[in-house]
């Protein structure tokens, strides 16, 4: 009888291991998210990594300038003061660092022109990835409401308008518009609705950007919380995307 039971737990864990831990093993980690958050003043830095890989966030770097997460354990190449595990799926974590800049360093990005900046984040034992940093500013955030699975957001025009694009910023969202045609033309005070499909939150405080240019090149960006957390499996989908061998 002790014999049975004893083949019955290394069955079971035996299962447990198999289903747990990654089938795909990841050459570098999985940047999902990099923001810049002017009203919090700080970069944060969401990535998959596999569950024994003790990697962080080392420096993240625009130009000729670095930035990095503080590290007060004496541990220089491991866990920050601000690491976090926002979950763990099939042997993998989502892990998020974060930069709490100076006033210089929030003056630098507020300097920088457009909304989307290429930056390379750097880990220990792996090459700089390179990826882009998505800059939140605080007088561009907007609410929004749920409807059903999705969030909407209502754009009214501050003028007569052509809007050429509807666009956004974020790992998976999607965006429809109820019948509309581009270029789509909005006289002033007209507005248009915009449906966001699954916008996963990402990070401790993801936020999609969303960018509507006109036909005059003009361009309207507003940002807002996301709110419906990752599914099961998720991490395991985005790996079995990525670069890996």
């Amino acid at each position: 009888m002790k014999k049975w039971i004893i083949i019955l737990v290394v069955i079971i864990i035996a299962l447990g291991t198999y289903f747990a831990w990654p089938k795909t093993h990841l050459k570098e980690p999985v940047v999902m998210s990099v923001q810049f958050d002017e009203a919090a003043k700080t970069l944060a830095v969401s990535y998959i990594v596999e569950q024994d890989d003790s990697t962080y966030v080392m420096e993240i770097a625009h130009d000729t300038k670095g930035f990095y997460p503080p590290r007060s354990n004496g541990n220089w190449d491991g866990e920050t003061d601000y690491t976090k595990v926002l979950a763990k799926q099939n042997g993998y974590e989502l892990r998020e660092d974060i930069v709490e800049l100076t006033d210089d360093q929030l003056t630098y990005f507020l300097s920088l022109e457009g909304r989307v900046v290429p930056v390379d984040i750097s880990f220990e034992a792996y090459s700089p990835i390179e990826t882009i940093l998505v800059l939140l500013l605080k007088d561009e955030a907007v609410e929004v409401t749920k409807k059903d699975e999705a969030l909407l957001y209502t754009f009214t025009a501050p003028e007569d308008i052509t809007i050429d694009s509807i666009g956004h910023y974020d790992s998976v969202a999607s965006i429809s518009f109820e019948e509309a045609e581009f270029p789509l033309v909005l006289t002033r005070g007209q507005s248009v609705d915009v449906l966001i499909h699954e916008p996963y939150k990402l990070s401790s405080h993801d936020e999609l950007l969303l960018e509507i240019t006109t036909t005059k090149d003009q361009s309207f960006t507003k940002h807002f919380r996301l709110t419906q957390s990752i599914p099961k499996g998720y991490l395991k989908q985005i790996v079995n995307e990525a670069n890996v061998e």
